[in-house]
């Protein structure tokens, strides 16, 4: 008889601790979408998507190497929490995307005009998306400077901005284009703002392609000012290449200050 009810009572448990498993993660995360998305040449890629009501545009989030952004959507570093991405973008009323990069190594600069080629296809299935918002980190900011911005024409973006941290280079010093003119390329108001930390000598992409994104982001902010687009640098102190406090990030924060 006892161990009959244990079983009971053993059962009884397993179960509670089954729904309490499956509350917890629809709670945490019943919004998200994971879709597929292939281009015209074939390529196949992955992007989460969280989609708002009435949504009014799209933040595009572009991931750092390794796409812990993606892989990791509930990290209070990045995506997740009260001040975190996801919330940033509900609250300002825009779609948020988060695309992983299609090539192996998880880099969006490494063959980065393909790449892009890809995400240019990808942002323009997507409904809301003339009025875009870009949010990039470390090598995502690298692309968003490098190639990204030269595609808005393709993409009819008629307002947005642009929100670079930790990189965001000059595509003149790279060889990769000399002019990139703001009237050339978007009509309305697209503020560029790139955020680094004052320590951020020492980057993030491989040690075999070292970069110092305190530089870059300069060089970057320097181009983009001559070609005529709005542009702001800010430099946090004591801060390096991850910007966070401990277990939580300070990029939605910004995108929340810096998103019109």
């Amino acid at each position: 008889m006892a161990i009959k009810k244990l079983l009971v009572l053993l059962c009884i448990f397993i179960v509670v601790v089954i729904c309490v498993m499956l509350f917890t993660s629809n709670g945490r995360d019943s919004d998200r979408d994971v879709r597929n998305f292939t281009s015209k040449n074939g390529t196949e890629g992955e992007y989460l998507i969280y989609p708002v009501k009435d949504a009014k545009g799209i933040l595009v989030w572009l991931h750092g190497d390794g796409a812990y952004e993606f892989h990791h959507p509930d990290s209070e570093v990045y995506l997740a929490g009260k001040d975190g991405i996801r919330q940033v973008a509900k609250e300002k009323g825009l779609t948020l995307v988060v695309p992983k990069s299609v090539n192996d190594e998880e880099q969006w600069w490494k063959n980065g005009e393909a790449n892009v080629q890809y995400l240019v296809e990808l942002i323009d299935s997507l409904p809301n998306h003339e009025k875009l918002w870009i949010g990039s980190f470390s090598g995502g900011a690298e692309t968003t400077a490098y190639w990204v911005l030269e595609k808005l024409p393709e993409l009819n973006v008629q307002s947005g901005g642009a929100i670079l941290f930790g990189g965001g280079g000059s595509p003149k010093k790279e060889g990769i284009t000399t002019h990139i003119e703001k009237s050339q390329h978007v009509k309305g108001s697209f503020p560029l703002t790139w955020i680094v930390g004052e320590n951020n000598h020492v980057g993030g992409k491989t040690e075999d392609d070292p970069f110092d994104a305190f530089v870059t982001s300069k060089e970057g902010e320097a181009f983009y000012a001559q070609e005529g687009w709005e542009t702001k640098r800010v430099v946090l102190k004591h801060y390096s290449h991850v910007l966070a406090n401990g277990e939580v990030g300070l990029y939605g924060k910004y995108l929340r200050e810096y998103i019109d």
